[in-house]
Parts: C-alpha cells; sequence; structure tokens
C-alpha cells in the first residue's frame, strides 16, 4: 500500500491546485480561460475556468480508481501480480503526466510562462508513455484489461507472449513518431500520434491472428501425424 503514497500525493497535489488557482486564474467576461492546445500552435480553445480547474483531476482520478480496482476483479489474478512492479510505474508515470499536463495548461491562465504551447508538453508526455507501456508489455501475462487483447491472445498464453512482443516494439516505434511531432508544425504533429497508434494496432491483431492460425494448423498436423500411427 505504501507503495502508492506518491501517485496518491500528486493527486491530492492537482485538487491543492485547482483550490488554490480558482480565484487567481485569470478569465474573460465569460469566466472562460484559453489553453495554447491547438496543434497549429496558437491559443485556440476556450472553456469554462470550472472545466480547466477541475476536469484533468477529476478525470486522473477517475482512471487511476479504474486501474486500482483491476487487479481485485481479474480473472487472472496471479497473472496480473507477475508484472506488478510494471503496472505500478505506469500508474504513477500516468498520474505525473496527467499532473505535468495540468499544471502546464494553467499556468499561462495564472500570468506565468503566457507563450507555452501545451501541445508540445502533450506530445512529449504521450511519447513517453507509449515508451514505457512499450516497455511494459514485454512483462504482461495474459488478462483481459492489460495488453493486447484479441480472442486468439486470449486463447492461448503463447500467442499472448508473442503479440505483446510485438505490440511492445511498435509502441516504441508510435514513441519516435511522437517526438517527430516536436519538431514539425500543424495538424502533423496530431497525425504523428493517432495514425502509427491506428496502424500498429492493426498489426498486432492481424499478427495474433496469424499466430493463431499457425498454431491451429501445427495442431491439426499433428493430430493426423497420431491417427495415422495409431492405424
Amino acid at each position: 500500500m505504501h507503495k502508492e503514497i506518491l501517485p496518491v500525493l500528486m493527486l491530492v497535489l492537482m485538487f491543492a491546485i485547482a483550490v488554490y488557482a480558482d480565484p487567481l486564474v485569470h478569465t474573460n467576461e465569460k469566466e472562460e480561460v484559453t489553453v495554447t492546445f491547438g496543434f497549429d500552435g496558437r491559443n485556440t480553445i476556450f472553456a469554462h475556468k470550472s472545466v480547466i480547474l477541475y476536469l484533468v483531476p477529476f478525470m486522473t482520478l477517475v482512471l487511476y480508481v479504474g486501474f486500482s480496482i483491476i487487479p481485485k476483479i481479474e480473472i487472472y489474478q496471479k497473472n496480473l501480480e507477475n508484472f506488478y512492479e510494471q503496472f505500478l510505474g505506469f500508474k504513477i508515470l500516468f498520474v505525473f503526466i496527467m499532473c505535468v499536463i495540468y499544471i502546464s495548461m494553467l499556468l499561462p491562465n495564472l500570468g506565468y510562462w503566457r507563450h507555452v504551447d501545451t501541445s508540445l508538453i502533450i506530445i512529449f508526455s504521450v511519447a513517453i508513455l507509449f515508451f514505457y507501456v512499450g516497455y511494459m508489455l514485454n512483462f504482461t501475462k495474459r488478462n483481459y484489461f492489460i495488453g493486447v487483447r484479441t480472442p486468439w491472445t486470449l486463447a492461448d498464453e503463447k500467442i499472448w507472449e508473442k503479440t505483446n512482443r510485438l505490440a511492445a516494439k511498435l509502441f516504441w516505434i508510435c514513441g519516435v513518431f511522437a517526438l517527430v511531432g516536436l519538431v514539425v508544425q500543424g495538424d502533423l504533429r496530431l497525425w504523428l500520434l493517432i495514425i502509427p497508434a491506428i496502424v500498429s494496432a492493426i498489426i498486432a491483431g492481424l499478427y495474433s491472428l496469424y499466430e493463431y492460425l499457425k498454431t491451429k494448423r501445427q495442431y491439426e498436423k499433428r493430430r493426423k501425424r497420431k491417427v495415422i500411427l495409431i492405424f
């Protein structure tokens, strides 16, 4: 339980910042704040200050609680225990990244770092998350929540391992593409996040099907040999 202290403290910090910043944040006449969130690098998003102040901490809390509940309801609990440290690292990193993004969104509206482009911070954060997920997938065991979960990976432990090892490499590639997004302009940044992730998901899914069909063919061949030997 003590290992959960760090992410819990970061969550408390986010809500404390929200309460502290509430009367200080700069707004327009509609009580809206601006966020340098557009992938073209301009202030393009306006939202009510309560949304900016409390939505991210609340979403982070809900997801963190969800991640913490997973081990308690997972059918393959023993498998999750085998990569508990890696999963804990993911939870800590996720909360930390959300905290960094949250602060970067608030600072310009508190009068600091007015020209910060939040999209760059988001891209870098997502890249780090891609790299870590790729690392974590090398340790995952068959379960219903974490990893590449297709009917074929869930049906066979070996197919699970092969598919998730491939997915780990694909996530690292996604991380590289995301980092490239730091040096390009406009909507290309967004596409460098989305397209590699979609392509990777398709490749991993098709690969798991390929491994399943290959395993099935090998099983059929062995079964036929046994039948021939019997007769």
